[in-house]
C-alpha cells in the first residue's frame, strides 16, 4: 500500500473516477440549504415541543372556543376540578355551585397540568402546583393559570 502525502503548496490530487468531489463550500451550502428546509419543515400553526420528561408543551393560545360544550357539571367534584385536555381547560368547583374555568397550560414552560389532586392542580412537567382559583400555591411557575370563562346551564359546563 502506498500512502501518498501533500504539502500546503502542492495541489490536491485528483478526485477519483466515478463522479465529482465536492468541494469544502460547496458541503458547507448544502448543509445550510438542509438546515433551513428542516426549519421551514418544522414551522406553521403553533410549536409543539417536548421538555426532558417526555411531556408535550404548546406555545399555541388556548383551544376550545366560545360555545364549546366541556361535559357535566357532574363531573367537577366539590373541592377539587376536571382537566378538559382537548379544550385546554380546567374548571374547578371551590364550593358547591362555584365553577371557576382556568387555562390548563401551566404559565413556567407551556406544559398541560395533568391532574387536580388535593385541592391543588398539579403541572407534571416540574412539578408546579395551583390553587383551585388558579394562583399558584407552589413553583416554579411564577404567575397564576389564566382565567377562562365558563357558565354552567342546565347540568352542562360551556366556554362561555
Amino acid at each position: 500500500m502506498t500512502l501518498r502525502t501533500t504539502s500546503p503548496t502542492e495541489p490536491d490530487p485528483a478526485p477519483r473516477a466515478g463522479g465529482p468531489a465536492l468541494g469544502r463550500r460547496a458541503m458547507i451550502a448544502g448543509a445550510g440549504v438542509a438546515a433551513i428546509g428542516a426549519v421551514a419543515a418544522c414551522g406553521g400553526g403553533g410549536s409543539t415541543t417536548t421538555d426532558d420528561g417526555g411531556q408535550a408543551q404548546t406555545g399555541d393560545a388556548p383551544q376550545g372556543s366560545p360555545g364549546t360544550v366541556l361535559g357535566p357539571a357532574s363531573a367537577v367534584p366539590v373541592g377539587g376540578g376536571a382537566i378538559y385536555a382537548d379544550a385546554q381547560v380546567v374548571v374547578t368547583q371551590p364550593q358547591q355551585g362555584t365553577f371557576t374555568g382556568l387555562s390548563a397550560i401551566c404559565p413556567h414552560q407551556g406544559c398541560t397540568v395533568s391532574q387536580v389532586t388535593d385541592g391543588q392542580i398539579v403541572c407534571p412537567c416540574h412539578n408546579s402546583r395551583f390553587s383551585l382559583d388558579g394562583a399558584v400555591v407552589d413553583g416554579p411557575a411564577q404567575r397564576p393559570l389564566d382565567p377562562r370563562q365558563v357558565t354552567v346551564a342546565d347540568g352542562s359546563i360551556t366556554l362561555a
